[in-house]
């Protein structure tokens, strides 16, 4: 989902490559549409939320209200101006994952991680106001406890 390096574009994963989509969008839309996008990263390892941007944050709860909608309370979110900041909360994100070794990889994650994408459009000519929420999720690998030795 991440690719090998976040800044290769050649052979960069899915997630990497939403992020430039979204800004791509923002940076060709109308001049009368303003854009603020904020992100956020966690991981789910034995069942419970840990912030990736403040990993002191640990055991956080989701919850869901009809204006806020889905959301993990106290969950670190940090406004970015353009893709390169979200690779650099990324790359700090991926450095407080929880991995071990396996027979098969020396970094194998052992929980699934999520970032999330909040995209906040106003427009100045009508006033309206739409918020949309982007989970771009990877999922901790299935292996074979015979072959990794996990």
């Amino acid at each position: 989902m991440m690719g090998p390096k976040l800044e290769d574009i050649e052979n960069q994963g899915i997630i990497p490559r939403m992020v430039r989509t979204v800004f791509n969008r923002i940076e060709t839309s109308s001049e009368s549409i303003e854009f603020s996008v904020k992100a956020s990263m966690c991981e789910i390892y034995n069942e419970k939320i840990k912030d990736l941007i403040d990993p002191k944050k640990t055991d956080l709860k989701i919850h869901e209200e009809k204006s806020k909608g889905v959301y993990i309370q106290g969950i670190t979110e940090t406004w970015c101006t353009d893709e390169t900041e979200v690779y650099n909360l990324i790359t700090i994100g991926n450095k407080n994952r929880s991995v071990a070794s396996t027979l098969m990889n020396s970094e194998s994650s052992r929980s699934h991680s999520m970032v999330t994408i909040t995209i906040i459009m106003n427009n100045t000519e009508d006033g309206s106001c739409k918020t949309g929420k982007l989970y771009l999720v990877d999922l901790a690998g299935s292996e074979k406890i015979s072959k990794t030795g996990a």
